[in-house]
């Protein structure tokens, strides 16, 4: 088994073509990262781009944005070694991992081990990851679809931020994020009686030569609109869009949160797998810079 650091996200994205096509939805986002990093459209403090390999055939791999977490994709079990070794020589100070539960927490136990860092906690945050399979619709509500320009930014600012809290996830690189996503046809919002009362995006078309994937992320309803149905006829009708195009489908929930994993299943999602969020202690350089 081997881990090998490659230069850029370009190398990297054809690399793995045929891992991510085998594994297509738990490699979603970090191929929607490289792609937007080899295409110059995002930019980071620092990325770093690893590939798992077994008698050269890729088996896993591993991605850091900097200052976000490493990111995960399933692997062996005896590769979380080589890997951890890999993550230590050229990013020892990582903040955490998100990834399949048992694979992330084995990962992070071996590399505080190593490191002589401490779990900050366990898990920090439970994912599920829901794939579509028959799309159902859900009851009609009064509005309709549009699609979003850049003149809709100010208004989905706070709406971007209510989701960001709502959710637990970081806000660098937020505004940059929902800017791109407009300029790219990426937001839509419900419209009623000429207002908008919910968003919805998806993320960038990752093509494998398995077939292409988006995720739709994020949904949000700001609270005085909520319970209406708004965010599930929404989420019903850009799906309904993607898959007219052919793309495959997916999404991740926050495994607390009953009722948006009931909106989703009732749409046709599907459970496939779940995730976690671990974290570990700062480095003492980074306590001494937040001192």
């Amino acid at each position: 088994m081997r881990v090998n650091l490659l230069p850029d996200a370009g190398a990297f994205l054809e690399r793995t073509r045929h891992f991510r096509a085998r594994e297509p939805y738990l490699t979603n986002v970090i191929g929607t990262t490289a792609t937007s990093v080899a295409s110059g459209l995002s930019t980071f403090e620092k990325t770093s781009w690893w590939v798992v390999e077994d008698s050269n055939v890729v088996v896993g791999m591993l991605m850091r944005t900097a200052p976000h977490n490493l990111v995960l994709s399933p692997m062996p079990a005896n590769a979380i070694g080589p890997a951890v070794q890999a993550v230590l020589l050229d990013d020892p100070g990582i903040p955490g991992a998100p990834g399949p539960k048992e694979l992330c927490e084995s990962f992070l136990s071996l590399f505080a081990l190593r490191s002589g860092r401490a779990p900050r906690r366990a898990v920090e945050r439970n994912l599920f990851v829901y794939v579509l399979g028959t799309l159902v619709a859900p009851s009609p509500v009064a509005g309709s679809l549009r699609q979003c320009t850049g003149k809709d930014f100010e208004q989905l600012l706070p709406w971007w931020q209510g989701f960001a809290n709502d959710a637990g996830v970081q806000r660098h690189g937020l505004e940059e994020g929902l800017a791109l996503s407009l300029a790219q046809g990426r937001v839509y919002v419900w419209m009623r009686d000429d207002e908008a009362v919910c968003a919805v995006a998806h993320s960038p078309i990752v093509a494998t030569p398995g077939g292409s994937v988006a995720r739709v992320a994020p949904v949000y309803t700001p609270p005085e609109e909520r319970r209406r149905g708004y965010g599930a006829r929404l989420t019903f009708e850009v799906s309904s869009l993607l898959v007219d195009q052919g793309h495959g489908l997916m999404l991740f929930t926050d495994a607390a949160n009953p009722t948006s994993n009931g909106v989703y299943r009732r749409l046709g999602y599907e459970k496939v797998d779940e995730l976690v969020e671990c974290s570990l202690e700062p480095t003492q350089g980074e306590r001494l810079r937040d001192a």
